[in-house]
């Protein structure tokens, strides 16, 4: 009988669930594994930083909706990658830690060996939807098959496992992956009896609305004929960007934190929100609006009162629900006319009151042209993935997304540094499709090394940066709140195109739109990736 260590044992159920890609970074405690994937057919992307490394699964998961995987090692690995595994927790995205642990006759005993955690699973656990120990070589199999049926399943999210360095160094009897495993998630059944309450209700709504969020996106062509169907206006939550196409007259886009979108929302007489939990951070952390009866569809029933109250809940999948109602529904057709023409009002309104609601002041327009720019290079299946700053915020209402999970932001947790490595994981997922960075010079420090990945593995990738020379986000609010003084806003950044050139990346400074579309295009030609720095009006160039 053949025998399989338990770093074999990990790289062959990766293998045998499909998995084909992994991110991550050695260390002493988890070489048993890296032996294993030097051995197999996983492709194996080393990021700088574990940090890094959790981005990278994270923009794989977010551009494709498949899980991502990243391994890291005990102590330092596991507390380094927690920030990424927060943001995907915060915002549904499916992903696999795979962390070593100390050799299980040191566990709880706070002993002092390398890399020990007290509790681990318990740092963890606050922000995956588990964390599990594998205690036999046997068990490592199984539970990484749950691990990556688990984050798919239901509400997408982190799952973190660890193995013990005996474990992973181990040997049992062989196993036969291929034939023992399922990662297919269980999706519920909506029962006919809601499905009936909801198409009563939408058939006799006279202004009704749609919201259309992350959960969603695999449900677009069924809720714009649902939209078109009930002449109902539709908005999207940041990560239900595209799930409708942004330039149909009936897609409001992510606007649901503009007064008068908000005003629209308290008057719906019916309200159909799919896959969105209401999040406080879409509406700006201002309160839900509903004024008229909000039916939910969701796979975590526990959205059904966590922000707004439904008055019907409905626990399924986006697709499979707004199926069963356009069969629910048939024979219904109102006309859109009216409302494309109100939706087309709300914008216009929207767009007068972009200036006082983000408090850009004298940078807006300069940010609406990067913004446009980005639009005019990118092609429809293009995605623009947005760190947290000043153009991206006004990117969400401003930058039309054609089709789901195009627009990509940590809207949620809020990370800083999440988009160039997620750029990195996104583009590496699907490299036949065009991708592009943006971020500001402060967020982009955070993850500033994954650039070298970038440059490493010849990806093609825009990596626009908006300089304007520190945290400019807090610098607006501080002056807002009239500080005596600004204080730890003004940062120095590097000299970007210096920094490229250590790097071996391509760079460009375009002074505008026009430049600034030649240079992207460019870019997305490259053989690498290239920093593109664009700084406000009035900065020295």
């Amino acid at each position: 009988m053949t025998e399989t260590t338990g770093g074999q044992r990990v790289a062959g159920a990766l293998e045998a669930c499909g998995v084909t890609t992994v991110f991550g970074i050695p260390g002493i405690h988890n070489l048993d594994i890296y032996e294993a994937l030097a051995a197999s057919s996983v492709r194996h992307v080393t990021a700088r930083h574990e940090q890094g490394a959790g981005f990278m699964a994270d923009g794989y998961a977010r551009s494709t909706g498949e899980t991502g995987v990243a391994i890291v090692i005990s102590g330092p690995g596991l507390t380094n990658i927690l920030t990424p595994m927060a943001q995907a927790l915060h915002d549904s995205v499916p992903m696999l830690v795979i962390s070593s642990q100390i050799p299980s006759s040191f566990l709880g005993k706070g002993a002092g060996f390398l890399h020990e955690l007290k509790n681990s699973t318990t740092v963890a656990g606050s922000c995956a939807k588990e964390s599990r120990t594998i205690s036999s070589p046997c068990d490592i199999g199984p539970a990484i098959a749950a691990g990556l049926r688990l984050a798919a399943e239901g509400r997408p999210g982190p799952v973190h496992i660890e193995i013990p360095m005996d474990i992973l160094a181990a040997c049992a009897p062989d196993e036969i992956f291929s034939t023992k495993f399922t990662v297919k998630p269980w999706v519920p059944e909506a029962s006919s009896e809601e499905l009936d309450k909801a198409a009563a209700l939408l058939r006799d709504a006279e202004k009704p609305l749609m919201i259309a969020g992350g959960g969603a996106r695999n449900a677009g062509p069924r809720m714009l004929a649902l939209a078109e169907k009930l002449a109902a206006p539709v908005i999207e939550s940041c990560a239900g960007k595209g799930v409708v196409d942004e330039n149909h007259p009936l897609c409001l886009g992510a606007r649901s934190h503009f007064d008068p979108v908000r005003k629209r929302m308290a008057e719906a007489d019916v309200i159909l929100a799919v896959g969105t939990e209401l999040s406080p951070t879409d509406l700006w952390e201002q309160p839900f609006p509903a004024g008229g009866t909000l039916i939910q569809v969701d796979l975590d029933p526990a959205n059904f009162d966590r922000n707004g109250y439904a008055d019907l809940g409905i626990r399924g999948d986006a697709a499979k629900v707004a199926e069963a109602l356009l069969e629910r529904l048939a024979g219904v057709e109102k006309q859109t006319e009216r409302a494309g023409r109100e939706v087309a009002g709300l914008i216009s309104a929207c767009r007068n009151e972009l200036d006082a609601l983000t408090g850009m002041g004298v940078d807006l327009p300069r940010m609406l042209e990067l913004i446009e720019s980005i639009r005019q290079a990118l092609p429809d299946d293009g995605t623009l993935i947005a760190d947290m700053t000043g153009p991206a915020y006004v990117a969400i209402s401003e930058y039309p997304a054609r089709r789901p999970r195009t627009f990509l932001h940590p809207v949620g947790f809020g990370t800083l540094g999440l988009a160039l490595p997620a750029g990195i994981g996104a583009r590496i997922a699907s490299p036949d499709k065009p991708f592009c960075v943006l971020s500001g010079d402060g967020g982009f420090q955070f993850t500033l090394p994954e650039l070298a990945v970038a440059v490493q593995e010849k990806i093609p990738l825009p990596v626009i940066i908006w300089n304007d020379g520190g945290f400019g986000e807090i610098r607006r609010n501080e002056t807002a709140r009239n500080f005596s003084r600004l204080i730890a806003v003004d940062n120095t950044p590097p000299d970007l195109k210096m920094l490229a050139a250590a790097y071996g990346a391509g760079f460009s400074r375009p002074a505008g739109g026009k430049e600034m579309v030649e240079a992207i295009c460019k870019a997305l030609e490259a053989e690498g990736p290239t920093l593109i720095e664009f700084r406000p009006a009035g900065e020295p160039r």
